[in-house]
């Protein structure tokens, strides 16, 4: 008689987690600053599974984060002790049905100035008018979207 064994494996599908926090510059930021972390937050998000998006604008930023609970709170934790700005405060967190985001992005208010910039830039215009459908389901992206139609209408 031939029996026959079958075996589910049932991965855990981890909620995600989604925090907006926003912050002011310490000082107007140039453009090997901005290149700097961009590079850098890029490299640390995606060894910690974080994606989302920063956006620049008039000496502030709004970032949205998303991933896994502690992977979020990992990099909100190295954020809170970056030098480059202060005054941060934490909009929205909680839990999010999926992520928004496949990739880390940046975006900024006035023309990128390098080339890193731009295609950073570029990747976060694709992207960005698709997300206004998620709105309603996040408090936390309608906030980041609000900050960054405010910052084209002042960079006009």
């Amino acid at each position: 008689m031939l029996r026959i064994l079958v075996v589910f494996a049932v991965v855990a599908m981890t909620p995600h987690h989604a925090l907006v926090y926003q912050s002011r510059a310490t000082r107007p930021l140039g453009a090997s600053d901005l290149d700097i972390l961009l590079l850098d937050a890029r490299i640390n998000n995606e060894l910690a599974n974080v994606t989302g998006v920063l956006l620049y604008g008039d000496q502030q930023f709004v970032q949205y984060l998303e991933g896994a609970r502690p992977d979020v709170e990992q990099i909100y934790a190295r954020i809170t002790r970056a030098s480059q700005h202060h005054r941060l405060e934490i909009l929205e967190q909680g839990r999010v049905e999926a992520r928004r985001f496949q990739r880390w992005h940046m975006g900024f208010s006035d023309a990128p100035q390098t080339v890193v910039q731009q295609l950073s830039q570029a990747q976060w215009q694709r992207d960005a008018p698709w997300l206004d459908e998620h709105v309603p389901s996040s408090p936390g992206l309608a906030r980041l979207l609000t900050f960054w139609s405010e910052q084209a209408i002042l960079s006009r």
